[in-house]
């Protein structure tokens, strides 16, 4: 065949009456080819046929009558170039796997997943409806199943639009990880830039993460909910709190753009401490058909039976904790006391001696922010002399330049007019709390600072960091290699710095970049045998492959030192873990020590408290207040005791409420024979992606715009101006254990762009190939719509002289081999008109692709038929209670208007019948959604055709 052509067909399935100047053509006659009507007259058509030179008549609504959207337009001929057909049949082919194909999960993100992450995101993609809350215990990766669930839904049903709200101090870590482990760009907004660049930040970011203390605020959630979001993800999702009487900003803001959103994912290990009110508002969120109106749900569960409710909430809810998860290594903690010396003992006391009496000074004068230094001072005590001198220095410092100050104030306040009211009351207001101290008070405190200060410069031997270097060098002797140093300061991580000099050290603390931080993590990795890690620097990070951590001091704060130890006490850690807290004998710390260990029973050998007992208690007792009440003398050690024990009761009758209520998914799935019952096919993936992106950089450098160079195996130094001196790999393997590497897969911007380049600007090319049975092979991209989108490509092989038509299942190995492999540019030839013995044969083609098309939207609907029909059940048992509700609450106001007869009843009565018919109307609406959303409808295009020549 002499210039082999190719159409761009692009048909739905909506059918319509046929009007003059429409194209069409006739099932019952192919070799008519496309016609166009001329006529519409008392019912039929004349159609004109330029492939027969004749016109046809025919009732319009015959069966037989198809019509077109517009005339096929044809397409350029690929001629010598038909390397770029193929590559963009491989990216479409490459971008439908990943999309529908539950294997993308594996290959494309930088993590190892659990097995309950991939079930719960089976769970959640595959759900009419994507609206889940994702209770699974601290350290089980909630984080990655959102991300997970947010990038299938992504390539599904082509979500665009994702809100992440956290709380602030995750905005970087969230950020760093969904770049670091899936390839995802997020723009944190802030009151900072969002004040810089308004309400752009919405509309032109596709991915925004902000804090919900940023937005709970009503100037900037009005802005944000102005915009149309796809997926909408709240991290500690149990700040959104709300009861019967009292409703947050923060919940208010979560209730609103819950309903301008498809997917809705709230994160939390607990959903509620113990009051189910909570727990109801939160699934309200979630779907409020689930529960029902509230009324009904008091009346059902709360005083009634709560055995349906589990099932209820099993439906939205997922959680899994780590006694069913397994896989953790055994934990083992020791308590390293350390004598003080007599001058270290009397500097303790000293110091003790001055904070409690400045403490109590504060709460006595309701100084709140000296009363906050005074904590700040007591925990400096227990973590290393040094950091504390440093700390009196500057506030003695600070408190010399305010006494001279305070004399200059107070001679200007004598002569100040009170009169004046107004610049009176800004004068004071503008004095600094800790300056409102009398003139006798300061001295006195500076007198302390001066003694203390004195006192702390004679230790000479600070025997508790002594007892850090001989224990480190011990443990080295038998064969540990990475240690990890906790402080909760950094002059103490200074000082510990200098004290261990002799060591290889890396530090990191939450000031470092996110590029040092990087940095700094693969520097502990590869080279240096000791971190020392402030609190907001290990935040968030996953460091197992150490297994030694020292506590050096202690927060006072239970679910910290648990989150310390989560660093390397997680998934994946493979050698048991040792954990050595520091403290000195009859000291605060101390205390604390045995409050952890006795009480709560923190350093359990498995797998220690459960993270949301930790945070009930934490809820229920404040341990900076307890612990400060004790050291400053306003209550006992055994009152400290009882009040830690009554809490801690408390704390777990809420969350045994939990644990009865809200029962862990079993998990029914064991990963390892998933992993290789899947590994060729998985390997399949990546190395036909790596094939895929190396063929097409290699013959089309000039359209690709970046080269690989590979410089080991799997590894390749990207040459291009944005990612200079980088290097890739498409191995998840490997890009899981160099973090250094950019991972080449779904989701980085080099394969995303080459993919949208291929498929946007090369779809339905045609090429001619030698063949001696003279058959044509025909693509098609089917894509069928409705809630629960899908895309699928059909091939087909026809015999033009026959004129048979049959489906297979993919184009043949030697076609697709047969092209040019020229590396010269492409060029734009010209568009060249459509002859009329191809229309014969692309009609047969869409005969057999309807029937099978029509033939799989049965498949389809009838494999999601359940879905829809307990979604409409749902929707309409809670219209039906909501509706019972205020028929009765009406027949109340009538009655008592026919009683009483006050004009305000009658209105009461209206407002209630206004509220009947919007209830009405909304389930009318939800229904509709519903059904509309059932009713599957397609499309094809003709992506592809391969002509004899």
């Amino acid at each position: 065949m002499e210039g082999a052509l190719q159409l761009s067909l692009d048909f739905e399935s909506k059918s319509r009456s046929g009007y003059r100047g429409d194209f069409c053509y006739l099932t019952n006659s192919p070799e008519s080819g496309i016609g166009k009507i001329v006529s519409s007259i008392d019912g039929k058509v004349t159609i004109e046929f330029a492939a027969i030179s004749s016109k046809k008549t025919v009732s319009e609504n015959s069966p037989y009558l198809k019509i077109l959207p517009d005339y096929p337009s044809p397409l350029r001929n690929v001629g010598e170039w038909g390397e770029l057909m193929d590559l963009a049949l491989t990216a479409y082919e490459l971008k439908l796997t990943h999309a529908f194909d539950k294997l993308s999960a594996l290959s494309n993100s930088r993590t190892r997943l659990l097995p309950h992450q991939i079930e719960s995101t089976y769970i959640v993609v595959n759900s009419l409806r994507p609206r889940f809350i994702l209770a699974d215990e601290v350290g089980l990766g909630k984080t990655i199943e959102a991300a997970l669930v947010m990038k299938e839904l992504i390539f599904r049903r082509g979500y665009k639009k994702v809100l992440i709200v956290t709380p602030s101090p995750l905005l970087v870590q969230w950020q760093q990880e969904l770049k670091n482990k899936f390839n995802e760009d997020f723009e944190i907004v802030k009151r900072r830039n969002f004040s810089t660049d308004g309400d752009k930040n919405w509309k032109n970011f596709q991915h925004i993460i902000t804090s919900v203390d940023f937005i709970k605020n009503p100037k900037y959630a009005e802005e944000i909910l102005k915009t149309k979001w796809d997926i909408v993800i709240f991290d500690e999702a149990h700040r959104l709190r709300r009861d019967y009487h009292k409703i947050t900003r923060s919940y208010l803001f979560a209730e609103k753009i819950s309903k301008k959103c498809e997917c809705l994912l709230l994160l939390t290990a607990t959903p509620f401490r113990g009051k189910l009110e909570e727990l109801y508002y939160l699934m309200h969120l979630i779907d409020p058909n689930i529960l029902g109106p509230y009324h009904t749900f008091v009346n059902d569960y709360i005083l009634g039976n709560k055995t349906d409710l589990k099932d209820k909430i099993s439906k939205v809810l997922l959680r899994r904790r780590k006694i069913e998860v397994g896989g953790f290594t055994k934990r083992f903690a020791k308590t390293v006391k350390i004598e003080l010396s007599t001058v270290e003992r009397e500097f303790y006391e000293e110091t003790t001696n001055y904070v409690r009496r400045e403490y109590n000074l504060a709460m006595r004068t309701q100084n709140r922010a000296i009363g906050f230094v005074m904590i700040v001072f007591q925990k400096l005590l227990d973590s290393s002399v040094f950091a504390l001198i440093s700390a009196l220095t500057k506030r003695k410092f600070l408190l010399e330049n305010r006494f001279h100050h305070i004399q200059q104030m107070e001679s200007k306040l004598e002569e100040w007019d009170l009169d004046e009211t107004e610049d009176v009351e800004e004068f004071v207001s503008g004095l600094d709390e800790s300056v409102q101290l009398d003139l006798q008070s300061l001295k006195r405190e500076l007198l302390s600072l001066n003694r203390l200060i004195l006192l702390g410069k004679k230790i000479k031997e600070d025997k508790k960091s002594i007892k850090l270097k001989e224990t480190i060098l011990k443990l080295r002797k038998e064969g540990h290699l990475k240690f990890i140093i906790f402080t909760q300061f950094r002059t103490t991580q200074d000082f510990l710095a200098s004290v261990l000099s002799d060591f290889q050290v890396t530090l990191f603390h939450g000031s470092l970049s996110a590029d040092a931080k990087e940095r700094a993590i693969v520097e502990f990795k590869t080279k240096t045998e000791i971190l020392i890690c402030t609190e907001a620097g290990g935040e968030g990070r996953n460091l197992q492959f150490a297994n030694v951590l020292f506590n050096y001091d202690l927060p006072w704060s239970p679910l910290k030192i648990e989150q310390r130890i989560g660093r390397i006490h997680r998934f994946g850690q493979k050698d048991n873990v040792f954990i050595f807290n520091f403290a000195s004998k009859d000291t605060v710390a101390e205390r604390i020590l045995e409050v952890l260990t006795n009480k709560i029973r923190l350093f359990e050998e498995s797998i220690g408290s459960s993270d949301e007992l930790l945070g009930a208690i934490e809820d229920e007792l404040d341990f900076n207040s307890s612990f400060m009440k004790f050291v400053t003398g306003n209550k006992s050690r055994t009152e400290m005791e009882e009040e830690i024990d009554n809490r801690i009761k408390i704390a777990k009758k809420g969350f045994e409420k939990l644990g009865a209520l809200v029962t862990p998914k079993l998990i029914d799935f064991n990963l390892l024979d998933y992993y290789n019952h899947t590994l060729e096919e998985r390997s399949f993936n990546n190395t036909h992606l790596e094939e895929f992106i190396s063929r097409f950089t290699e013959i089309f450098p000039e359209e690709a715009g970046f080269k690989l160079v590979r410089k080991k195996p799997q590894i390749y130094e990207i040459d291009s101006p944005q990612y200079k001196g980088k290097y890739g790999t498409f191995d998840s393997e490997l890009a899981l254990q160099n973090d250094s590497l950019e991972f080449l897969a779904f989701g980085h911007p080099l394969i995303d762009k080459t993919v949208s380049y291929l498929i946007q600007n090369q779809k339905g090319w045609s090429t001619s190939f030698h063949s001696v049975s003279n058959k044509e092979y025909y693509v098609f991209l089917v894509e069928f719509q409705f809630t629960l989108n899908r895309a699928e490509l059909f091939y087909f092989e026809t015999n033009p002289k026959t004129g048979s038509v049959r489906q297979i299942e993919e184009l043949p190995e030697e076609l697709r081999k047969s092209h040019s492999l020229s590396k010269s540019s492409v060029s734009t030839s010209s568009h060249v008109g459509l002859p009329t013995n191809l229309e014969e044969s692309l009609i047969r083609t869409f005969l057999v692709l309807d029937e099978i098309v029509e033939f799989r939207k049965k498949e389809l609907g009838d494999q999601t038929l359940d879905l829809f029909q307990k979604e409409e059940f749902k929707i309409r048992t809670s219209n039906q209670n909501t509706l019972r509700q205020l028929e009765e609450k009406l027949m109340r106001q009538e009655a008592a208007f026919k009683w009483e007869g006050k004009p305000e009843k009658k209105s009461a009565m209206n407002r209630t019948r206004n509220e009947i018919q919007k209830v009405k109307e909304d389930f009318d609406l939800e229904l509709r959604k519903v059904r509309n959303g059932k009713t599957i409808q397609h499309r094809f295009q003709l992506f592809q055709v391969y002509l004899p020549n």
